[in-house]
């Protein structure tokens, strides 16, 4: 299988379609289109039919969507890591993942996802602070950390993710909005401090996080922290 993904410090989709593939434990490569360059529309024309990315090859199959790859890659693999054991496990993991595939544009839209840059503290004022600020960007904020403690509460008994001791699809889902809140100091709750931390200390997401910074620095470390 080969799987297409743009620069890995911005592209949230692809990277939640990579550690689908991750967590399927199937053989697949990955190959880079960075979307920034001249050739690169010309190039995903003639391999995406919806002209967006990622998308996963499978012999002549193409899969075109992020939840689709990893919906195909769990009948593929059925038992992987993708999804919790059991039905109602899975039933819960796959309503927190459509939840933060369907919402929060605000806050994305405020927080793009960068992998390379760090908004820090000046002078004791938050840089962040008009951010924060934009209209339902606090408000969503706060409801991504609902989110999680109600499923954690109710699921994650055993293990620091959501369903416990097993990082599946769901985690991956929010591992983009737990880079976001790094990336831009957004203070949180101790016990949603903590469930980010440990999505970001997983080996899957530190390897694409390590994969973003060998091509910040590639391509010029300030040119991608600059973008989006």
């Amino acid at each position: 299988m080969k799987l297409i993904i743009g620069g890995k410090w911005s592209s949230t989709w692809t990277m939640r379609g990579w550690l689908a593939c991750k967590l399927s434990g199937l053989p697949f490569e990955a190959e880079t289109l960075f979307l920034s360059r001249d050739d690169s529309k010309a190039k995903l024309a003639e391999i995406s039919p919806t002209g967006l990315i990622p998308i996963l090859f499978d012999g002549d199959l193409a899969i075109t969507d992020t939840w689709a790859i990893a919906e195909y890659l769990w009948e593929k693999a059925p038992g992987c890591d993708i999804w919790p054991a059991s039905l109602p496990a899975r039933t819960a993991a796959r309503s927190s993942a459509g939840e933060m595939h369907a919402h929060f544009a605000e806050l994305r839209a405020a927080m793009p996802m960068n992998l390379v840059k760090r908004w820090p503290i000046a002078n004791g004022v938050p840089s962040n602070a008009k951010l924060l600020g934009r209209p339902g960007v606090a408000g969503q904020v706060a409801r991504v950390q609902e989110s999680w403690r109600q499923t954690r509460s109710k699921w994650g008994a055993g293990g620091p993710y959501l369903f416990g001791d097993r990082f599946c699809f769901a985690d991956a889902m929010w591992a983009p909005m737990a880079s976001r809140f790094r990336t831009y100091s957004v203070p949180l709750a101790a016990d949603a401090q903590a469930y980010a931390d440990a999505v970001l200390a997983h080996p899957f997401v530190q390897e694409w996080v390590d994969g973003a910074h060998a091509q910040a620095r590639e391509i010029g470390w300030e040119a991608c922290a600059a973008f989006p």
